[in-house]
């Protein structure tokens, strides 16, 4: 196909002069005018109800896969957080039109341009059975959660970007008179089993790339920070909970990041810009990935290296706490319409660990539990009745339930006691070996002392009302 002929591909976006928010139709069928063109590029389609399709795009040079990271791109997990999707529509056309040969050539990379089809279509967050697909990565009770966990599986990505959108324009902003003012933030990970080297050069390279080259486009950049400053809510990095999409990933030996755009007072207000910020915020991520693309695939290698033979405490129980640096934080003034400077003292970006547990060599759960057993198989833990010979089983003797509050949440706090169990009967149990790279997941989806387990979840809650915690280590 021509130049010329290739140039007049519009995204649905661009084709609505970013008025009107994409179907899953149009992106269907722009998707297709795309491959049409390229021949490193491949899209399969993943069926929905209601005829909607969850869209996969790969992208390959000549070397598929040999000596190459794997890069996967995800957005729109929330329906109604539109500009990450057009962004990424905006890069498909870009690759498959032959520009940016250089980031083919050097990564493997996978997009998922709409998670969340469905709540796409109706300008909502949750799907049609109204699951928060990015508290969903644990439990994946979302058919749409399950694809992306299974793409993850297959490919096993060394680095990973989630793009989402945050809204600043809230009352209590209104009234405190100053508001976030950011194009984009950028987070990276924060749940301390995840691996340091990661944490580290996001902090020392990737922040401060990213920042660099969006600044340079004329985009506003922070580092992605939550809680409510207008009504004295401390200020912290996020959550630390593997239930979340870029958690997930990154306690699986995966670089892996969050980018967070400025919605608008509606979903199409400023799309345009919304839009374009995210794709130069993909560009430069791709760009950094390709230029590092030997360091991420040996950091990737040593932390997945280590996750096959965990060792050292895994931390099931952690909060966020002050460090000694006072966050210079710039809000802009609603009566002025300028940035002012904050200094901010209630900063707690420091992840401790409160509680932790030695890896078991693995755990059994019992085939009689048809909501464990039904949970368990869509996991895709590695699981079998072959129970291993010479090992120890061992329950936890549930104690007084007491609540916590961690994250600003409100949870549970069993006390446990270890006994030791004899007599396990051939066939009645499922053995799930803790090793590979979902080792430190599998711990804390399994301890009933987790924050983030199974337990803590209303359809699980029942496992914690028992004598015996149904769920036995194998030590």
């Amino acid at each position: 196909m021509s130049a010329t002929a290739q140039q007049m591909i519009l995204t649905p976006g661009e084709t609505a002069g970013f008025s009107k928010l994409t179907t899953n139709k149009q992106l269907v069928d722009f998707l297709k005018q795309c491959d049409l063109q390229s021949d490193q590029m491949s899209v399969k389609y993943y069926p929905l109800a209601e005829d909607r399709l969850f869209p996969v795009v790969t992208f390959h040079g000549n070397n598929s896969l040999a000596g190459k990271p794997t890069v996967m791109l995800l957005a729109q997990q929330h329906g109604n957080e539109p500009s990450g999707m057009e962004g990424l529509l905006l890069l498909i056309r870009d690759l498959a039109n032959g520009l940016h040969k250089d980031i083919v050539a050097d990564l493997n990379l996978i997009i998922l341009p709409q998670c969340n089809p469905y709540g796409n279509d109706f300008n909502q967050r949750r799907t049609a059975k109204s699951i928060d697909m990015n508290r969903d990565h644990l439990l994946m009770r979302a058919e749409e959660t399950t694809i992306i966990q299974q793409i993850f599986d297959n490919y096993r990505p060394q680095f990973t970007v989630d793009f989402h959108e945050y809204y600043p324009f809230g009352n209590g902003w209104k009234e405190f008179g100053y508001r976030r003012n950011f194009d984009i933030q950028l987070g990276g990970l924060t749940n301390p089993n995840t691996d340091h080297a990661m944490r580290n050069i996001f902090k020392a390279e990737i922040l401060p790339w990213v920042e660099a080259g969006l600044v340079n486009k004329g985009y506003s950049f922070f580092e992605y920070t939550l809680g409510d400053f207008s009504s004295g809510e401390r200020l912290r990095h996020s959550t630390t909970d593997v239930n979340d999409g870029r958690q997930s990933f990154g306690i699986a030996g995966t670089l892996s990041l969050i980018v967070e755009g400025m919605n608008g007072l509606d979903s199409t207000e400023r799309l345009e810009r919304r839009s374009q910020s995210q794709y130069e915020t993909a560009l430069l991520l791709l760009k950094y990935a390709a230029a590092n693309a030997v360091l991420i695939q040996q950091m990737s290698s040593k932390a997945r290296e280590r996750l096959n033979n965990p060792e050292g405490m895994v931390s099931i129980r952690q909060d966020h706490f002050k460090g000694d640096v006072v966050l210079d934080y710039p809000l802009l003034s609603l009566k002025t319409m300028k940035d002012t400077v904050f200094k901010v003292e209630v900063y707690h970006p420091v992840v401790k660990s409160l509680l932790g547990v030695y890896p078991p060599k693995g755990y059994l759960i019992p085939a009689a539990d048809t909501l464990l057993m039904f949970w368990l198989k869509r996991s895709g833990f590695v699981h079998s009745k072959v129970i291993p010979e010479g090992v120890a089983f061992i329950a936890y003797r549930m104690g007084v339930i007491n609540s916590s509050l961690l994250e600003g949440i409100e949870g549970s706090d069993p006390e446990v006691f270890k006994e030791t169990v004899n007599g396990i009967q051939p066939g009645s149990y499922f053995y799930v070996p803790v090793t590979g790279i979902y080792s430190h997941k599998i711990i804390i989806a399994l301890e009933p002392q987790s924050m983030y387990g199974i337990a803590s979840f209303p359809e699980f809650d029942y496992l914690l009302r028992q004598e015996k915690f149904p769920v036995l280590r194998v030590e």
